[in-house]
């Protein structure tokens, strides 16, 4: 059976700007309507896809996203698409993607992580990370590693539900580079990924305050329906998630890179904006409870504490409200 999941992002209260970092509020999934985001380094729209999701919020199958032609998206299995801009001005540089954890996950991983993070070495080789750190972490730079990328001065097609690959033409313009001539989307995306592999194309990259970017970041080889991860072929080892589970959900951030390149990214730097996924299945939970484990929330708090607050927090509302009845 599906496990239950949650998805999360940062809160966009009406009081004013949230931090982007840890996302708390629940988002709505396989929604053609974008959910705004909006947090102290960027404002914009986000659309989670997840196919054959099953848990909170869910709004639909997907199919709107799921069938798309272009890009490869009927072989995907999930998708995380995000337009708007970025509120202060950042270096292509600055800007990484990917996923950290706040508890330690070295006696957590699977066989074959080894063989794992050396695919995807091969598949992302601008990516740094640290699996075994006491806050593990894999991150890469946001503009290489996205799926798709667009880069323009004016905003366009706001409320499409992904992104066409579109930030050559901004890159030549605005860097006077020697970009790459190709025509078609996969061609494009090898191009960019190519050309920003190097740090010193990225740096020259300025993403200012009136640049709409569009970021979507798919794959298929983690799904979210079996909780599995697949390596690509040649490969056919296929990883049983579950089974290695240790009450963490899986966080992906776009945040600022750290100036020093020794110090541990989570939690010490800005977070533009954070997704997460949350297992909220009871039967999983139970299994986890049984190893002495317990669940991890976003930010590193576990369960037991939130429930706890949640509990006193409904005492003290209690505490003005009388029974006696004149």
């Amino acid at each position: 059976m599906t496990p239950k999941l949650r998805v999360l992002i940062p809160s966009s209260s009406s009081g004013g700007k949230s931090k982007g970092y840890p996302p708390l509020t629940p988002c709505p999934v396989n929604s053609p309507t974008p959910t705004p985001l909006e947090t102290e380094g960027f404002k914009g729209n986000i659309w989670v896809w997840v196919k054959g999701y099953n848990g909170d919020e869910k709004k639909g199958d997907g199919e709107e996203y799921f069938e798309v032609e272009e890009g490869g998206r009927k072989g995907m299995t999930y998708g995380i698409v995000v337009r708007g801009h970025f509120l202060k001005d950042v270096g292509g540089d600055e800007v990484v993607f990917g996923n950290v954890f706040e508890r330690p996950i070295r006696d957590s991983l699977p066989w074959g992580t080894s063989i794992a993070t050396k695919f995807m070495y091969f598949i992302d080789p601008v990516m740094e990370c640290d699996i075994y750190a006491d806050k593990p972490w894999a991150l890469s730079p946001a503009l290489a590693t996205m799926s798709h990328l667009s880069l323009d001065s004016s905003a366009q097609n706001d409320d499409q539900l992904y992104i066409d690959e579109d930030s050559l033409d901004f890159i030549r313009e605005k860097t006077k580079g020697e970009v790459p001539q190709v025509e078609g989307e996969k061609n494009e995306v090898g191009a960019r990924r190519k050309w920003l592999g190097k740090k010193e194309n990225r740096e020259s990259v300025k993403l200012v305050k009136d640049v709409e970017v569009g970021m979507e970041f798919c794959n298929g080889l983690l799904d979210f329906n079996t909780l599995s991860a697949t390596l690509p072929p040649p490969s056919t080892l296929q990883i049983p998630l579950l089974k290695y589970w240790d009450g963490q959900p899986v966080t992906y951030v776009c945040q600022r890179r750290p100036k020093d390149p020794k110090s541990n990214p989570v939690g010490t730097q800005e977070v533009f904006w954070s997704v997460a996924f949350e297992i909220v299945d009871e039967d999983a939970r139970k299994k986890l409870e049984k190893k002495g484990k317990t669940i991890v929330r976003p930010g590193g708090g576990v369960e037991s504490d939130d429930n706890e607050a949640e509990k006193k927090g409904e005492e003290k509302g209690d505490e003005g409200v009388s029974d006696d009845v004149d």
